[in-house]
C-alpha cells in the first residue's frame, strides 16, 4: 500500500497549479501571432477566451499555487530561504501583471479587433490601426515578461540557490 503524506499531496497540488496557471499563457504570444497572420477574424474570440481563462481557471490556479507554496514553505521551515521569497514575490508580480495589464489589454484588443474587422467589410487583407498595434505590442511584452519570470521562478524552486 502506498502511503501519501500531506506534504507530498500538497506538492502535487502545487505542480498541477503551476501547469494550469502557466501552461497556456506561456503559449499565448505564439498563438496570437499565428491567429493574427492566418485568421485575424478569430482574434476577438481568441481574446475573449484568454480573458475568460484568465479570470476563471488561471486566477484560481494562482491562488491555489500561492496557498500550496505557503503550506510547503511552512511545513519544511523554508521561509528563511531566499529562493522561497523570490519565487513567491514572482508569483505575486505575475498575478499583478495578469490582472492589471494583461487582462485589461486583452479586453481592449478584443473590442478594437471586432470594431476594426467589422469596419473593413470583409474585403482585402487586414491592417489594424496604430492604436491596436501599440496595444498588441504591450500585451506581447507583458506575456514575454511573465514567461521570463515563470522561468526564473522555476529555476529558483528547482536549483534552490543560496
Amino acid at each position: 500500500m502506498v502511503a501519501l503524506r500531506v506534504y507530498d499531496f500538497v506538492l502535487w497540488i502545487q505542480v498541477a497549479a503551476m501547469v494550469i496557471a502557466f501552461g497556456a499563457p506561456f503559449l499565448y504570444p505564439v498563438i496570437l501571432a499565428r491567429v493574427t497572420n492566418a485568421n485575424p477574424e478569430a482574434l476577438p474570440g481568441l481574446y475573449s477566451a484568454i480573458i475568460y481563462a484568465g479570470r476563471s481557471l488561471i486566477t484560481v490556479a494562482y491562488l491555489v499555487l500561492l496557498l500550496a507554496c505557503a503550506y510547503l514553505a511552512s511545513a519544511a521551515s523554508l521561509w528563511g530561504e531566499h529562493w522561497v521569497a523570490g519565487a513567491i514575490v514572482i508569483l505575486v508580480v505575475l498575478i499583478g501583471l495578469s490582472h492589471v495589464l494583461a487582462l485589461p489589454t486583452a479586453k481592449k484588443l478584443s473590442a478594437m479587433a471586432a470594431k476594426e474587422l467589422g469596419a473593413r467589410a470583409g474585403s482585402g487583407s487586414v491592417t489594424f490601426s496604430a492604436e491596436y498595434e501599440k496595444a498588441y505590442r504591450k500585451l506581447n511584452i507583458v506575456f514575454l515578461a511573465a514567461n521570463v519570470l515563470v522561468l526564473i521562478a522555476l529555476y529558483l524552486m528547482i536549483a534552490q540557490p543560496v
